[in-house]
């Protein structure tokens, strides 16, 4: 009988240790899970970050090509009104030369005419020959002048004839110049145009990619836990959270305003609040109260924009209630950096929430921001 007992608890015993090891074993593939979801979260957010910059840059290019592409435009219509212009004057100076020519023979003629005329007369010694032979050398000077204006009309002529000429030519290889350019400049605009599109779609799944997982926790507060640990997993060698568990003296308050709601405060059947909330001025800046990296940064449930700062001394700052966030996750953010905004079209006062974790447990903020300026609401002590 007594043997039966004995082996009815050795079983039991080994029961219930295989159901322990049971459970350690899913426990352990619980933080595994959590935190290969957190090392996917991270990727994915900067990856996404990495593509939206590469779609911007993608856009900018985009925007610069178009400009080329009018400016090249605006040239070739340019050198076209140039090359009319061109081609314009030289059948003006084309035309000049032809009616130099033409004066030119005629004045030639016309001496040539009075100086035979004068030779015949003295021949036959008439009376007549005296006075052609007055005409023949009046004219030779008048022939002369009238021969030398000519030579330079048609000589200025030429030569702007010449410089059209080469004006052309130098106008034709602009012109081909700038419709190989054009050319190039669509067949760029194409490419950018396509990889601009790709890169947003790849960011934009990407993103949603975040969002899955950043669904996977079940809460702000575990949001913050997973983030935390992630980051300390990053930082292996740092020593743990030694001290205290209060807010540094040396911290600065990340905006300022009236304290709302306490630390610890509950509402009906809720849970013990774990921060503070801040009402603040319409728009204004959030900065960080100490040197860290950025955790988190981006929307989470309801909580609408969360803000997770990893600070120095093994802190972890959650920010809640933030209209824009100026930061990206795993950036270095120095003390009194501007990581955010509040917005500024609300009809009320916007409201900040603000939370302290260290390790795993949650610090009362209340002292440090009543020390650093932020009042408190009738009817709320702060810290």
């Amino acid at each position: 009988m007594a043997r039966g007992a004995k082996r009815a608890r050795a079983l039991i015993a080994c029961a219930t240790g295989a159901f322990a090891l049971l459970l350690g074993t899913a426990d352990a593939q619980t933080q595994r899970t959590a935190a290969q979801a957190d090392r996917d979260r991270r990727a994915e957010t900067q990856r996404a970050e990495r593509l939206r910059a590469q779609a911007a840059a993608a856009q900018r290019d985009v925007r610069a090509l178009d400009t080329r592409l009018v400016e090249a435009t605006r040239r070739r219509e340019d050198t076209e009104a140039a090359a009319a212009a061109a081609r314009e004057r030289l059948g003006v100076v084309q035309q000049q030369v032809a009616t130099e020519d033409t004066a030119r023979a005629r004045a030639r003629g016309a001496f040539e005419s009075a100086v035979i005329a004068a030779a015949f007369a003295e021949r036959r010694v008439e009376p007549r020959a005296v006075r052609a032979g007055i005409v023949a050398r009046a004219l030779g000077p008048v022939y002369q002048t009238e021969e030398r204006r000519h030579r330079e009309a048609l000589a200025a002529a030429r030569q702007d004839e010449a410089t059209i000429t080469t004006e052309q030519s130098v106008l034709a290889d602009a012109q081909a110049s700038i419709a190989q350019e054009r050319g190039e400049i669509v067949n760029m605009l194409a490419q950018h145009r396509s990889t601009q599109t790709r890169l947003a779609r790849e960011a934009t799944a990407a993103e949603r990619r975040v969002r899955q997982l950043a669904a996977e926790a079940r809460s702000l507060r575990e949001l913050a836990q997973r983030v935390q640990r992630a980051s300390a997993r990053r930082q292996q060698g740092t020593p743990a959270p030694t001290g205290p568990s209060v807010v540094p003296a040396s911290w600065i308050a990340p905006t300022q305003g009236e304290i709302t709601r306490n630390y610890g405060a509950r509402t009906t059947g809720g849970p013990a609040a774990q921060g503070v909330t801040v009402r603040t001025n319409s728009g204004a800046q959030v900065v960080s109260p100490a040197a860290g990296e950025v955790a988190y940064a981006g929307s989470f449930r309801s909580y609408g924009n969360v803000l997770i700062l990893n600070l120095d001394g093994g802190y972890a700052l959650v920010l809640t209630g933030l209209d824009t966030i100026n930061v990206r996750v795993g950036e270095t953010v120095r003390a009194g950096q501007t990581v955010g905004q509040m917005t500024a079209a609300a009809s009320s006062a916007p409201e900040l929430y603000v939370e302290v974790r260290r390790g795993d447990q949650p610090v009362d903020p209340g002292r440090w921001l009543s020390a650093r300026g932020l009042t408190a609401e009738a009817g709320v002590r702060a810290g």
